[in-house]
Parts: structure tokens; sequence; C-alpha cells
């Protein structure tokens, strides 16, 4: 009985798996089956994936348009999906093109998304997002606007590729990076803290009751996230005398802020 469960969900995972390929869920079932027990009639995939006969054909047909299957006109005709190690190197090759294909026309669209005439002005304002990525997506947008420097305070030092690329970027363009630590350094906070040190930072630690978490980039822009629940609300502003402000109260932590020991 036990083994039983693990089988299912093993292939529970790797259905999960292959729809971050970009299959969908019947299309996840019916490659796994042919993979598994194929060469498969059309009735023997629908019975070992479960799915509805009715569909059978149309994800098959799917299937082998995404060049993850083939079939055999035979009596009767079978499937056999195309082995995995070949069939999802395609897919990785097709999503590299795709991302290729952005990227040239991301250099159009960046001439083409501009504000129209009369509506070029700075707007000064505060603006809220909400949930941890969203707060560590925002991080990464300040960065790759940075000229002069980024600071910022953090309890926890986190990583996430986008951010990782802004500040790694950033730094190779000779922009100075100043972290300051709210909290007290376990293993894991100073293990992250390393990487950032060791890839330019300036690290100072000052363990505080409350950990506010603030960045600001060039004393042009300021984000505060507002809370450490797992859906933090995070406001951003440019206004320059809110910015003006955070920028003193960062400077002044800063001071009392001990040197971090790689």
């Amino acid at each position: 009985m036990i083994v039983e469960t693990e089988i299912v969900m093993l292939r529970e995972n790797i259905i999960l798996n292959l729809k971050e390929f970009g299959l969908s869920e019947y299309e996840a079932k019916a490659y796994l089956a042919l993979t598994l027990h194929g060469p498969l009639t059309a009735s023997n995939v629908a019975e070992n994936s479960k799915i509805p006969q009715s569909k059978v054909y149309g994800i098959l047909k799917s299937l082998s348009d995404k060049f993850l299957a083939e079939s055999w006109n035979g009596k009767p005709i079978k499937f056999r999906a195309i082995e995995p190690s070949i069939g999802l190197k395609k897919i990785l090759e097709r999503k590299k093109m795709a991302i290729e294909n952005l990227r040239e026309k991301s250099e159009t669209m960046l001439e083409q998304l501009k504000p129209l005439k009369g509506f070029e002005t700075e707007n000064f304002g505060i603006w809220s997002s909400s949930g941890k990525l969203a707060c560590m997506e925002k991080a990464a947008e300040m960065l790759f606007r940075a000229k002069k420097f980024g600071l910022a305070t953090t309890s926890r030092f986190s990583r996430y590729p986008p951010l990782d690329n802004a500040y790694v970027s950033v730094l190779k363009k000779g922009i100075k990076i100043k972290m300051l630590g709210t909290s007290e350094m376990d293993e894991a906070r100073k293990a992250r803290a390393t990487w950032y040190a060791r890839h330019g930072a300036e690290i100072r630690i000052l363990p505080m009751k409350v950990n506010p978490v603030i960045g600001i980039v060039d004393d042009k822009e300021v984000s505060i996230r507002l809370d450490n629940s797992d859906t933090p609300d995070m406001i951003w502003s440019n206004n320059p005398a809110l910015t003006s402000i955070f920028r003193t109260y960062f400077d002044e932590m800063w001071k009392k802020a001990e040197k971090f020991k790689v």
C-alpha cells in the first residue's frame, strides 16, 4: 500500500514537472503513459492516463505537433513517446528561440512604448503593491535604474534570481551598493550575506527589534516594505522629500552598525 502511494505521488510529481515545460494536464498524463508503457493504442493511452476517450486523439495529435510523440499506421494505430532526453531538449530549444525572438522585439518595443507628448512630466507620488515577489521584483527594477548607488536594509539578505542578476549587473558598472542587516546573523543569513559581500557590496549589521526593509537608489526613489508577513505590502515613491527622510534614517543606522566579517 505504501509502495502504491509512493508511485502515485511520483507520477503526480512528474506530471507537475511536465506542465512546467508547457504541457497541459492531459498532454503530461498521455506523455507519461507513452513513456512508461508505450507503444500504445489510443484506447490504451486513455486507460493508462485516465484521459476521457473522447479527448485522447486530440491530445495525441497535440503531442505529435510538439514533436513529443509519433504514430505507427498499422492496425490498430499505435503511438509512442519521443525519447525524453530528446523530446524535453526540443522543448527547451523552442523556448530559447522564443526568448530570443522576444529579446529582438523588445528593442523595437522600447522605442514604441514611450509616453505621448504632454505626458512626459515627472509624476511624483506613492504607489503600492503586495507580496514578497512583488517586493523583490521592485528592488530589481530599482537597481536596473541605478546610476550611482543603491542602499538597502534587510533582515534576511534574501536571494531571488532577477534580483541577483540586477545586483551583479550594477556592480559590474561600478555602482556602489550598501546593505544594512537588521537581524542577528544565523548561518543561513550569514551565507547569503557572504554572497552579496563577495560580489562587491559593503555590508554592516545592526540588529533591531523592528526590521525595516528599505531600498534607496540615487536619492531619487525609495521603497519601503511595511511588514514581515507572507504577503507584505510595499510602497514606492520618487517624492524627493520622502526619499530624503529615509536617506537620513539609513545614514544614521549605518553609522551605528558594525562591519560584516566574511
